[in-house]
Formats: C-alpha cells, structure tokens, sequence
C-alpha cells in the first residue's frame, strides 16, 4: 500500500489501522446500550416513549453532525475536526454514564451523536486523501465491513456488560472506547492540504449546500427516491427502538437469546448489499424497487399476522423487510449520487440527512401508545411500504433530468 500523503508517525497500513479502529469504536454507540433499554426505564422511572428521546437525539443530531463537518473539515483540515469529533463522543459518553435523569442523558446522547455524526462524515474522506486505485478500493470496502459487523457484535458486548453490571457500565465502556478513539487520533497527521483547502468560509460553504440542496428537492427524480429512501429507514429505526421490549419483555428472553436475534437480523442487513449486486446484473433500478417494495409487503403482512406468537416468528417476519431496505439503501445511494461532479458532495449530505430525520422519527413512532409494540411495527412496517409505493411510482415516472 501507499498514502498519496505521508504521514509523520505512520506507515500505510498503521494508518488504514487507526482510521478503521475509530470507525469500528464509534459504531458500536448506536446498538450496544439497546439491550439495556427495558431496565433503564424501570430504574429511572420512565416510559418508553419518553426513554426513546435518546435514541430520537442521537440519530437527529449525528445527522447535524455530518453535515456540519465535512465542509468545516474542508476549510479547517481533517485532523482538528477528527480530534474535536473524538472528543465531542468520549464527553458525551461520559456524561451519559454519570446522567441522573432523562434530560441529562438526552443532552449527553446529543454530544455523543455530534462526535459520531462528525467521524463518520470524516472517516471516508481520509481514505480518499490518503489512498488511490486499488488501495483506496480495499481500504474503502473495509470501512464499509467494519460499519456492517459493528451492529452484530455490539448487542453481544452489551448484553455481557448487562450481566456483569447495570446499564451505566455500557457507557463507561463507550468512554474508554472514546479514550481510544482520541489517542488514535492524535497519532494520525492532517490529510488535507493547506493548498487543497476551501478558501471561503465554513458558513459560506454551508450556505452553498444549502443552496444546491434546493436545486436537487427541486427534480422529481431525486425527491422522489429521496423519500423512498427515508420511508425504509423508518421501520428499521423503529425496530431498534422497540426490539428490547418486545423480546425482553414481552417474550420473556434471556440476553443471550435478545442477542442471537438480533444477529440474524444485523446478519440479514449484511447480506443484503451483495443480494442488490447480484441483483443489479440482472434488472433494472425499476424492477429491483418492485422486487423490494414486494418483500416490504410481504414482512408487513407477515408482522400483523404472526409477529406476537414466538421470538421466531417475530425474527422471520422482519427479515423480508431487512432484505429490503438492504437492497434499497446501496442502491438508492447509487442513483442520487449520480450527479454532475459539483452537485455529488451535496447529494450525499442530503441523503444521509433525509435518512437520519426519518430514523429519528421511525423511533419516536415506535414507541407511541400502540396495543402492542409488535403490532406498531407491523403498522409502520405497512404504512411505509404503502409510501415507498407511492413514490416508487412518482420515480418511475420521471425521465432522467
């Protein structure tokens, strides 16, 4: 391997390490605190819904986070904004840990999120500086792996922290994981540049974003796959809202058991992306969307009808939908990102920016005042896919713009 900018205290592959290693680290601050969810609402005397506002901030404000910091990366340099990112988690951890009520820990979640919006929005562009052809193709789909696997081991980790101590231990532990992070960062040399850097201001940058944020809401095309997009973010959302309770409480399952589902489920949103490169061969974008929208249906239906009988039943009626918005996502990235050079950087940021929003709202749907949190899934899950119908219809109706 070889970095298109060398660093001070790093080869090539100690590099790709520490960058990784912050990646890995900061992952796992969206599932690993999901299996205690049940327990802290009992300790601290708290509803569900009221509970879920952590989880709303996080993926609310993490979304804030990645907007804001790729163009003050632009302007400022990789290196700061990733220091301040690392430090902004390992507070926010922290403060979550020592948090004595609901505000507290929604303020500190906040924090948190903010770091772990701003490492994801930075960690690509360090492999883009940093690599090129082949090594930046490896380098890449090895970030994208460690942002798959994160979900599957976290709940594990979770669930063993949850045996051995209660539900503040989980974020002790993602302090240290946020310690690690920040020593990892240090080590790592700016990847930008001076010469390279935006000569505007960060506020003028924003400005500009926002302005070709307009121009693309503005093309059916790209609004209507947009919302398609968000629309299959919210059941999955909701899903790690309410998974916890469901098979916690309401089934009675052990840790061990709320973990296993929970990893044939993550295992599922693996699989998925090479079921849409296959796929992609084969069909058109049209018909992989039917395809997609068919099993969203399908895992509906399955949901009203059979989800409340067993964990397994519960497990197999999701799974349609996982594949779905497995699929859905990848490729839904494809096309919106298919603009002029100019336009790309702003598409992904609005993308990502739709799909946080509708994350944070699938969790505050979830746990409303339904008979049963099963049967609110199932009502989300049909619900949305009713309205990834419908805009799968607007999409397929637009010509290329």
């Amino acid at each position: 391997m070889k970095l298109e900018q060398p660093q001070k205290r790093l080869g090539p592959r100690g590099f790709l390490a520490c960058a990784l290693g912050i990646n890995m680290l900061v992952v796992m601050a969206i599932d690993m605190y999901t299996p205690a969810l049940p327990g802290m609402t009992r300790e601290l005397g708290l509803s569900a819904s009221v509970l879920n506002l952590t989880m709303f901030a996080f993926f609310l404000i993490s979304a804030l986070g990645t907007f804001i910091a790729a163009p003050l990366s632009d302007r400022l340099g990789r290196h700061p904004v990733l220091v301040g990112a690392c430090v902004f988690f390992t507070l926010g951890s922290a403060g979550c840990a020592l948090a004595s009520g609901i505000v507290g820990l929604v303020v500190f979640r906040m924090c948190q999120a903010m770091g772990f919006g701003a490492v994801a929005a930075l960690e690509t562009a360090l492999i883009k500086d940093s690599f090129s052809g082949r090594d930046l193709q490896i380098s890449m789909t090895l970030l994208q792996s460690l942002i798959i696997v994160g979900p599957i081991v976290a709940p594990f980790l979770g669930s063993f922290i949850l045996t051995v101590g209660g539900w503040r231990h989980i974020f002790w532990v993602l302090t240290g994981f946020g310690v690690v992070e920040l020593a990892l960062s240090l080590m790592i040399s700016e990847t930008l540049p001076a010469d390279k850097r935006l000569a505007g201001g960060v506020l003028e940058t924003l400005g500009q974003t926002t302005g070709t944020f307009k121009v693309l809401l503005g093309r059916r095309r790209f609004s209507s796959l947009a919302v398609l997009l968000g629309m299959a973010a919210i059941p999955y959302a909701a899903f790690l809202a309410v998974v916890s309770y469901i098979l916690l409480d309401d089934f009675g399952m052990t840790y061990l058991g709320y973990s296993v589902i929970y990893a044939v489920v993550a295992s599922m949103s693996v699989v998925a992306p090479f079921v849409y490169m296959g796929l992609s061969r084969k069909f058109s974008v049209n018909a992989i969307l039917k395809i997609s929208i068919g099993f969203s249906l399908a895992s509906a239906a399955l949901m009203l009808a059979a989800g409340r009988w067993t964990p397994l039943w519960f497990c197999l009626a999701f799974l349609p939908f996982v594949l779905a918005e497995g699929v859905v996502r990848p490729m839904s990235f494809v096309v919106l990102l298919d603009q002029p050079v100019e336009r790309v950087g702003a598409a992904s940021s609005l993308a990502n920016l739709v799909y946080s929003i509708m994350s944070s709202l699938g969790t505050v749907i979830a746990t409303l005042e339904w008979p049963s949190y099963t049967l609110g899934l199932g009502a989300l899950l049909l619900a949305c896919s009713l309205a990834m119908a419908v805009s799968y219809l607007v999409f397929s109706r637009t010509v290329r713009e």
